[in-house]
């Protein structure tokens, strides 16, 4: 009795070549120890007295974000579909890490009109808020 075809697909997963054999360990983030060079980004968590503060006003958000061993080039702002601003900031000085944050806002924040200071340590970013339209609709007679 004839067996039927065996797809390529089949035949490479039983038998795989040597090459692929011979590297299967599944990869990880991390170089391996005998590496020659420094990761492009660093890996490392943010310091441990990195933080987020934020206060709100009836006209604004105020973002306070302390940054210790970061540099204003290094620190990037961005906002996604106008309700989330993405805080990113990258050292890649020894003893540096990766600090990342996405901060959801209400359709009342005014995300086009950011601003924001760094002073070497904090970061601080006002968001303005929108005036909300309060309408009133009389009963009718």
């Amino acid at each position: 009795m004839a067996q039927p075809p065996v797809s390529p697909r089949a035949a490479f997963a039983s038998n795989p070549p040597d090459w692929l054999r011979e590297n299967s360990e599944p990869r990880r983030n991390a170089p391996p120890a005998n590496a020659a060079h420094e990761p492009f980004l660093s890996h490392a968590p943010p310091p441990q007295d990195s933080y987020i503060a934020v206060e709100t006003s009836p006209s604004e958000y105020r973002l306070i974000v302390r940054l210790p061993g970061y540099r204003r080039d290094s620190i990037t702002l961005s906002t996604r579909r106008r309700r989330i601003l993405h805080v990113v900031a990258d050292s890649w000085e020894p003893g540096g890490g990766h600090f990342e944050r996405r901060i959801s806002f209400g359709y009342d924040a005014d995300l086009v009109q950011v601003r924001a200071e760094f002073d070497g340590e904090l970061l601080r970013i006002i968001v303005p808020r929108r005036m909300a339209l309060v309408t009133y609709w009389g009963t009718g007679r």
